[in-house]
């Protein structure tokens, strides 16, 4: 996995000065950066920081993961600057830090991508490469509209070769950096520190806001640097030095200027004074201006590409490079529309050996189809052997493909934010439903399968009813009962969720509540008794609308088995069946206010666990004659803490034993194996405490029984 060097540089007022000069210049110009910058900056924070990182980074940055990260789409700058300065804020890293780390992953991003052995075809050096860059933009240019990539020279000054940045992007530069620095070692095998000796900031190209970055290419090998022209280096030695000062040798012929025009039908030839000497024979046929003596080359035509100056000094200044120039007709007056048949040219200039002249080697240039159908030109006035139309061809094909990728980029980003809704909408849904339903069961009827009914021996199931609440409701409003009702039940509902049980229903003023179904639970005792004392206590705070005083609620709880299932398939309900339903409901009906009135069979469930149980005696309950019941008047706090202790130390002894019996058995059997899981743990609702096993005890005052 690559690590790109990430340098951290001392963040100054000079810093500072150039974020806001980037910033400021996004907003009075604006310039577009395509979807590449984005995802390679994407890519880099999450490798090297991870999705956190990166998430906290988009929210600063006000960006969106989907819309602001598609491959062919344009963003403007100001986007671009955000999302830098964000993750300056989160990496530690300045602005010119981040830059140059860019840089230097950019070469692994653009590998992974495809683009390296278009890479490795710019030259066999250090110094071509550098010149031919432009040319690769130039030819990128033609699938991505609306490029606007630096510019790079390469000039050898006093033993020593300095790189020319020319951009429109003021303060950008030390992505340059990073980029060369990282092909020079990974194409070439060199080290190379790249210093920045001159900056410039102003209209450095013709009516073109830009920055001019003279950077100084040092090598890191000492063994090297006193051969960085030496051409007759040992043999045998590769030569670093020699690759990054290498500069391309012209060979010149003499050929008479009618062969010239001949194989170069768009060709000029002018002087320093942008006269013009010569020109081909097909551009003098287009082009009636041609033909007049003394024409000058920049009356006739303009350049449209690259944005700088028309002038024979800048020129000769850029024929160094591989450098393509897209030249245009210029409108003039007396121009009629139907003798405009000249074409936009493309090619490079080339000096003339011994005199002050240069040569202009182009060829018809159309973007599209469609362009060459607009012209006046044919098929027939292109040289077969130019590559223009296979190019053309090509293009308009790549065109339709990246078309058609960008309209896919677009639905997809579309697809994810509409799977993202869903999703929420699904949860949303999802809640509602195990809000009326046990999610198992919940779950099964959202598939499509059938519920079954099941039997369950061990539940406990609590009803509450509020006192007196028939005469309540006989002198309120009937918006007065139901805000009582919400108010008290809501506050009902958030216990269920402390306590993990399941609500069964409302009906009217009555409250059912049971644990152990539909999922078994073995403290499901503790759990529901647990339940009704602070069911108890939250009446206090809820306020009778007639007298103004808290309201009071019986509470009954039994213990036993049930039978359930589901009823209907037009608004299913999870049903409860058996005896227990009923004496449950019985030790409600028969409770006092304010207490918590439980079964026997409850009480042999929970008296283990520090409860303060008061026995009421045998009482006569309708269907089912005489019954021994209890109340439940709180927790005893001591004797609940020692049960937690002696239940930890027999989970201990019994991890223990699992572990000795695990180890005598072969590896085939596995039935010494002891497990202990949260769901078996008795739930301790007020002190949110979980314990296993009993400590044997007995008092026989019946006010703090743990037996």
């Amino acid at each position: 996995m690559y690590s790109p060097p990430f340098f951290i540089y001392k963040v100054s007022n000079l810093e500072r000065y150039t974020y806001w000069l980037i910033r400021f210049l996004c907003n009075k110009c604006i310039v577009f950066q395509h979807g590449h910058v984005h995802l390679c900056l994407r890519e880099m924070v999450i490798e090297q920081y991870g999705k956190e990182i990166w998430q906290a980074i988009l929210k600063e940055a006000s960006l969106d993961d989907d819309n602001d990260f598609m491959l062919f789409h344009y963003y403007e700058d100001q986007r671009t600057i955000s999302l830098v300065g964000a993750i300056s804020k989160f990496t530690g890293l300045d602005i010119s830090g981040v830059l140059e780390a860019y840089g230097h992953y950019f070469y692994y991003y653009a590998n992974s991508r495809g683009y390296d052995r278009m890479l490795r075809t710019l030259g066999k050096d250090f110094y071509t490469f550098v010149q031919n860059l432009d040319l690769l933009h130039s030819l990128l240019a033609l699938t991505y509209k609306g490029m606007r990539p630096p510019q790079f020279r390469c000039e050898r000054r006093n033993d020593k070769l300095f790189v020319h940045v020319f951009t429109v992007r003021p303060a950008m530069y030390p992505a340059a950096v990073g980029m060369l620095t990282e092909v020079a070692l990974r194409i070439f095998n060199i080290r190379i520190k790249m210093v920045v000796s001159e900056r410039k900031t102003g209209e450095v190209f013709h009516q073109k806001f830009c920055e001019h970055v003279v950077i100084e290419v040092k090598v890191l090998d000492e063994s090297a640097r006193n051969v960085l022209f030496d051409k007759d280096a040992i043999s045998g030695h590769v030569n670093k030095n020699l690759q990054l000062a290498h500069a391309r040798e012209n060979y010149f012929i003499s050929v008479p200027e009618r062969s010239i025009n001949t194989a170069l039908p768009f060709s000029v030839i002018f002087n320093k004074d942008m006269t013009i000497k010569s020109a081909g024979l097909h551009l003098k046929t287009l082009c009636i201006d041609m033909q007049n003596n003394n024409m000058k080359f920049s009356d006739i035509f303009e350049i449209k590409e690259p944005p700088v100056e028309f002038s024979y000094q800048t020129l000769k200044e850029c024929s160094g490079s591989f450098m393509y120039f897209f030249l245009q007709p210029k409108r003039r007056k007396h121009m009629n529309k139907e003798d405009d048949d000249c074409p936009v040219l493309k090619g490079h200039m080339v000096p003339l050996k011994d005199v002050d002249e240069m040569m202009f080697i182009g060829t018809p240039y159309f973007d599209s189809l469609g362009d060459l159908i607009g012209s006046s030109t044919y098929l027939k006035n292109i040289p077969q052997d130019n590559m223009t139309m296979e190019i053309m061809f090509m293009n308009e094909q790549r065109r339709a493909d990246v078309e058609m990728s960008k309209r896919l980029d677009e639905t997809t980003a579309a697809m994810k934010k509409l799977a993202a809704a869903l999703d929420q909408e699904k949860q949303k849904t999802d809640t509602l439903l195990y809000q009326m339903l046990p999610v198992k069961v919940a779950n099964q009827l959202r598939d499509g399968k059938s519920v079954d009914a099941e039997k369950h021996d061990g539940v406990t199931i609590l009803f509450s009813d509020i006192v007196t609440f028939t005469n309540m409701a006989a002198l309120c409003q009937p918006m007065e009962i139901v805000h009582l009702l919400n108010e008290l039940f809501q506050r009902f509902d958030a216990l269920t969720g402390k306590h993990d049980i399941y609500k069964v229903e409302t009906i009217g003023d009555a409250y059912m509540v049971v644990a152990g179904v539909p999922e078994t639970v073995h403290d499901h005792g503790v759990r529901i008794v647990d339940m009704g004392l602070d069911m108890v206590r939250e009446t206090d705070t809820v306020l009778n609308p007639i007298t103004t005083k808290p309201i009071q609620i019986r509470v009954g709880i039994h213990t036993g088995p049930v039978v359930s299932g589901v009823v209907g398939t037009k608004m299913p309900r999870f049903c409860l069946f058996g005896d227990t339903v009923n004496t449950a409901s019985r030790m409600e009906s028969h409770g006092i206010p304010g207490r918590v009135h439980i079964s026997n069979t409850t009480y042999s469930e929970v008296k283990s666990f520090g409860y303060e149980l008061e026995r009421r005696g045998g009482i006569e309950v309708k269907g089912k004659g005489i019954m021994d019941t209890y109340f439940v008047n709180g927790v005893c706090i001591d004797i609940r803490e020692a049960v937690q202790r002696q239940s930890s130390q027999n989970q201990e002894k019994l991890i223990v034993t699992s572990s000795t019996m695990t180890d005598d058995k072969n590896e085939d059997d596995d039935t010494g194996m002891v497990h202990v899981t949260q769901k078996n743990k008795p739930h301790l609702g007020h002190n949110d405490r979980h314990v296993g096993g009993t400590v044997p005890a007995k008092n026989n005052s019946g006010l703090c029984l743990l037996m």
